[in-house]
């Protein structure tokens, strides 16, 4: 006679009764606080009820947050707490920063936990989560970096962003396991690039910056739009990163609404990228289109007529919009370009004088106008406009390393998809591996601490990682069948 279960066993719909209970009184306490509350609280009040609702109609509680994780890339509906009106707007991170994706993070991590406690560990989801070594070790960095810190607190706010986005590199790592997580994944970015296209391409339109709620879509000095990302350049980048990933679609295993919305995202993403006049971002995005279509030809899987549309769609964009490529490429730019160059001589000086643990993360702007020579007097002064050399200067040569590895890592992950010749993941590996290749060459150019830039690169790489670790689970999983049926 066994004994009898000592665990209390909860029935399988108490648990979403109570949720829906607490989301129903969720709802009708933020209706009511919604009249005396900020816009920018308001726009997260309103997104959470709504999101809230959706949740208790519909019930896929993981997929609608991942969705709307993905889609907050290009919104940024978030606050900064505690917001330091004392820095100087020099590029610095002045505030806590809470979104969207810090409040669907919670709940993701507690149905993991949820997840993790009722099934048995499993020896390959250790061995999966081996890929997080890399960017953990930059984290480590950033974080130490914080006692070498000018402004403690200030190192404090932009780790406590980085620390969000590693655990969602750490869950996107963990438990993404199948394809058609990964194809709604990208499902879900191709129709964030979709709309943030749209918005872009409509800001054209109107010609002026527009403010809702607290959500603002970007309009700048000649024209240049950033749209609800941030700034052209920031803009620019977050579509330089996904134009591939979207192009791929072409020629990966999916079926034909992958290829047609990826078709939709890349010319509409295509138009945007070009009005963003970000000349970072648009090399980029010729470095990793031309990575891409090469190898993709060179080994078949591109057909011929696939280049010479995107040549005429090339050309036709160009005459369309020749006025705008021809004055950003040869106009009058205020001597933009050049005034990156003595940002970079400052940062050089800071690095020499803190060569092990930097200045501190975030901390480069407070710390600046100690280095500045006569020379500089009377530049332009900005946090230097070059991710490679603002990580040297603030997390010091550690941190330096550990992020270059953990790039270098994640580019590393999509080739090994590519050589797999997997018709899914082949494709897509090559792709994100071509975008980031084309993206550390714009992060020679800008600074790149807006969080939606940062969560999209996280993101890239935490996808690779993901499709590597699946092809590995069936690889093991074909060889012990094969395995078994020769033993047996």
């Amino acid at each position: 006679m066994t004994p009898p279960e000592s665990r209390i066993r909860i029935p399988k719909n108490f648990l979403w009764w109570v949720f829906v209970v607490i989301a129903g009184m969720s709802i009708g306490f933020g209706v009511l606080k919604m009249t005396i509350l900020p816009p920018k609280w308001l726009i997260l009040v309103i997104a959470a009820c709504l999101f809230l609702f959706i949740i208790a109609v519909v019930g896929n509680i993981r997929k609608l947050l991942l969705a709307l994780i993905l889609i907050d890339i290009p919104f940024q509906l978030d606050i900064h707490l505690g917001f330091r009106e004392d820095i100087p707007s020099f590029g610095a991170i002045a505030g806590w920063n809470i979104s969207i994706t810090s409040i669907a993070l919670v709940v993701l991590y507690i149905l993991w936990f949820l997840e993790k406690y009722k099934e048995p560990k499993r020896s390959h989801e250790s061995n999966a989560l081996k890929g997080i070594i890399p960017l953990a070790i930059f984290i480590f960095f950033s974080l130490l970096s914080i006692f070498s810190a000018k402004d403690a607190q200030l190192a404090a706010f932009e780790n406590f962003m980085l620390f969000q986005q590693f655990l969602l590199f750490i869950y996107l790592a963990g438990t993404v396991k199948s394809r058609e997580d990964i194809k709604f994944i990208l499902l879900m970015l191709f129709l964030g690039l979709i709309l943030e296209s749209t918005i872009v391409m409509m800001l054209r339109g109107i010609g002026q910056t527009i403010k809702i709620a607290g959500l603002t879509a970007r309009v700048d000095k000649g024209m240049r739009i950033g749209g609800t990302v941030g700034g052209p350049n920031t803009a620019g980048a977050y579509f330089s990163l996904l134009l591939i990933p979207s192009l791929s679609m072409f020629i990966a295993l999916v079926n034909w609404y992958y290829k047609r919305l990826g078709a939709i995202a890349f010319v509409m993403g295509t138009v945007a990228i070009l009005l963003t006049m970000s000349r970072g971002a648009w090399i980029a995005f010729v470095v990793s289109s031309s990575i891409f279509i090469y190898l993709s030809w060179s080994k078949g899987w591109l057909p011929a007529k696939i280049p010479l549309l995107l040549i005429f769609l090339g050309m036709s964009m160009a005459l369309v919009f020749h006025g705008v490529l021809l004055e950003r490429l040869f106009g009058d730019d205020d001597g933009a370009a050049f005034a990156r160059i003595p940002l970079m001589k400052l940062a050089f000086r800071v690095i020499a004088a803190h060569p092990i643990f930097g200045v501190g993360a975030n901390n480069f702007s407070l710390i600046m106008s100690d280095y500045i020579t006569l020379e500089l007097r009377g530049q332009w002064l900005y946090t230097v406009h070059n991710k490679f050399l603002l990580v040297w200067a603030e997390t010091g040569t550690g941190g330096l390393l550990a992020f270059l590895g953990f790039l270098i890592s994640s580019m590393r992950n999509g080739w090994k998809c590519w050589k797999s010749q997997d018709p899914l993941f082949a494709p897509i590996g090559l792709a994100f591996t071509a975008a980031l290749i084309g993206h550390m060459v714009h992060l020679n150019i800008d600074t790149f601490q807006n969080r939606a830039l940062v969560q999209i690169l996280w993101i890239c790489c935490a996808l690779v990682l993901a499709c590597w670790n699946i092809l590995q689970r069936e690889q093991q999983f074909t060889f012990e069948q094969k395995r078994n049926a020769e033993t047996g």
